[in-house]
Parts: structure tokens; C-alpha cells; sequence
């Protein structure tokens, strides 16, 4: 299953999980993967800025 969320969903879904209070192992188990994609997602997401970011200051400016 994929699920896509914008940036606003993606840390609501983050606080969510972070405070949810797990009754057992399995539901621990649960949110703690959650927990990892979710950091994973948003590191991918910040490797993409940078990269914007090193591609844009290379570029060539324009002297007018």
C-alpha cells in the first residue's frame, strides 16, 4: 500500500505516533515502524532540498 501525504499531514501523522501510548508489544512494534519510515521519509525529503539547494548556487547568474 502507498500512501502520500503533503508536508502538513506527514508531521500531524509524525506528533501523532510520537505521543500515541501503545497497549502492548505488537502495537509498540507498530508504531516504532511507523516512526522509522516517517524519519526516513523526511530525510529523503531534506537530501532532496540540499540537492536543490547545491544546484541552484552552482548555477551561472545572469549580469545585467
Amino acid at each position: 500500500m502507498k500512501l502520500e501525504l503533503n508536508k502538513d499531514q506527514l508531521e500531524l501523522l509524525k506528533f501523532m505516533v510520537l505521543n500515541f501510548e501503545s497497549n502492548d508489544d505488537k502495537e509498540e512494534q507498530i508504531i516504532q515502524a511507523i516512526e522509522a519510515k516517517i524519519y526516513d521519509l523526511q530525510e529523503k525529503e531534506a537530501l532532496k532540498l540540499v540537492g536543490i539547494l547545491n544546484a541552484q548556487s552552482k548555477r551561472p547568474q545572469g549580469e545585467w
